[in-house]
């Protein structure tokens, strides 16, 4: 497992409170019990440098990382809360709109789904979402650890499907053992950093 340097920045809920910064960064963004926090984690192989909570759903800010003194991660909250709750749902989109439309180093997303289920309405509507912003699409396949390789391989294509994608860019991965996560490190750092490559 390779080692990488890793710097928690700063939570922000608005435009003013973004870190000023001309690295290339990449979005995480799914369910809220998909995995995002402990996938990144995971990447950068630190335990506690995103902070994965018991609650689904309870984060409701932007948490931005440093990652090698060439890019950032960015931890998006996760949507799925916001299907029961209309005044949580406004919220999250107030939040995410600007994100979208104002972050011109905003590069790639990263879309972190629960590789045991089809994607739902949620996972679509951001998959397309970050489509028509001109990102690279990089799906993220969790909990690879709870399904045989067969079933691994038919939710993948399924998934694919679903979302449009090729399954060039579905990379499943297994946040506990880190077995997917070079490969998935390496992929968002293609799209970052071309020139590096």
């Amino acid at each position: 497992m390779q080692y990488h340097e890793a710097e928690f920045l700063l939570s922000g809920a608005q435009q003013s409170q973004w870190p000023a910064s001309d690295l290339p960064e990449a979005v995480f963004a799914g369910r809220s019990n998909a995995g995002k926090s402990s996938l990144i984690n995971a990447l950068v192989n630190r335990k506690n440098l995103a902070y994965a909570g018991s609650t689904p759903g309870k984060t409701r800010l932007l948490n931005f990382y440093l990652i090698d003194q060439k890019m950032i991660f960015t931890d998006a909250p996760g949507y799925g809360y916001a299907r029961d709750n209309r005044s949580s749902a406004e919220t999250f989109a107030k939040l995410m709109d600007p994100y979208f439309r104002y972050r011109p180093n905003l590069k790639a997303m990263v879309l972190v789904v629960d590789g045991r289920r089809k994607p739902n309405q949620d996972d679509i509507l951001m998959c397309e979402y970050g489509r028509h912003s001109h990102l690279a699409i990089i799906v993220a396949m969790t909990k690879t650890d709870k399904l045989s390789r067969s079933a691994m391989l038919t939710n993948k294509r399924v998934i694919a499907s679903d979302l449009s994608i090729s399954e060039s860019q579905i990379f499943p991965v297994d946040s506990l053992k880190k077995q997917g996560t070079e490969e998935l490190f390496g992929r968002i750092e293609q799209v970052l950093l071309p020139k590096a490559q």
